[in-house]
């Protein structure tokens, strides 16, 4: 079991973490919670869409700590407390998701930490996931202090430690389900036979890990969404939005949150896109900044995705999107 991360204290004091791997980190430094509300669950209309119905489902893909999952069931109950949820997430690493199980509790009403803690346990020995990195971790402080940007506060070891044993055991309404695939987002999606209502998307950046970002990632996603659905993701990738397009998509722009730059909006309906992308946006899609990912038997690695999309790039005959900023 590896340990390629340490919690970190964002700007609405929720923690995120940051990944020495990938050398990112799960949230941008606005804040966890304030990301989850205002990058997926605001700009997908959820809210609006529990109003008028009995079910929703939702698939959470990367689902890192839980914040986007935890603040849609959240904000789903303060508005239609009967609905049923059912929400199916989607998260690579056990430690994440152990970890996942006890920070950000200060943001949601406990029934929903507990109900997200006893779904997680069900999977991974929590305690003895946390216990463990406690004790790894602590010998190597400081290092880990060396890796991380500066502008980020560590979490003391005390304070994860205390948030394992605030965490106890209840019994949560039936109404509410919850399932966790531990694997390969490539591997899991393959595995689900069902439909969603919404999906979050939310991997790291494309430039740290472009094989979750490819054409036949975003297709597997359209067979999985409700006609009526959407896909929102935080970014606004060139390489993104035409893989997503080309997957059969039609796209959008959400609100920008902390920064200038926005997310991304899908539907499988044209007539559902209410905020469209700009002329200047739709422009670039057609440069050689709109060649998308590509992994076409979902087994390619990083360095293999990112060659195959520079020759694409190359024979494609397209515009520089230098140049065509210049001429804009």
């Amino acid at each position: 079991m590896t340990y390629d991360f340490y919690p970190i204290k964002t700007n609405d004091d929720t923690i995120s973490l940051y990944n020495f791997g990938v050398g990112d980190v799960y949230h941008s430094k606005v804040g966890a919670y304030t990301e989850a509300l205002h990058k997926y669950v605001i700009p997908s209309g959820l809210i609006e869409f529990v109003k008028e119905n009995n079910t929703v489902r939702i698939l959470d893909v990367c689902y890192g700590l839980g914040y986007n999952s935890r603040t849609a069931v959240n904000e789903i109950l303060k508005i239609n407390p009967e609905i049923k949820i059912h929400v199916t997430a989607l998260e690579i690493d056990p430690v994440v998701l152990a970890f996942s199980a006890i920070v950000g509790c200060e943001c949601f009403e406990k029934q929903i930490n507990d109900l997200f803690f006893d779904a997680i346990n069900e999977h991974v020995n929590v305690q003895e996931i946390i216990n463990s990195y406690i004790e790894k971790t602590s010998q190597i402080l400081p290092q880990i202090r060396k890796l991380i940007p500066k502008e980020y506060d560590l979490i003391p070891q005390e304070e994860i430690n205390a948030k394992l044993h605030n965490i106890y055991y209840r019994s949560i309404s039936t109404r509410i389900s919850i399932d966790f695939f531990i694997s390969d987002a490539r591997v899991s999606l393959k595995n689900i036979n069902e439909s969603f209502d919404f999906v979050f998307f939310d991997p790291f950046t494309p430039a740290k890990v472009p094989n979750l970002w490819t054409v036949e990632i975003f297709k597997l996603l359209y067979n999985l969404l409700d006609e009526n659905g959407n896909l929102t993701t935080y970014s606004n990738s060139s390489p993104v939005r035409a893989g997503i397009i080309e997957a059969g998509f039609y796209i959008g722009q959400t609100t920008p949150v902390g920064k200038k730059s926005t997310g991304t909006i899908a539907y499988k309906k044209p007539e559902l896109v209410k905020n469209q992308l700009s002329e200047k946006e739709s422009g670039i899609l057609k440069t050689t900044a709109g060649i998308p990912y590509r992994d076409e038997n979902f087994s390619s690695s990083i360095e293999e995705i990112l060659e195959r999309r520079e020759i694409e790039k190359q024979k494609s005959g397209r515009m520089s999107s230098s140049r065509f900023l210049k001429n804009f």
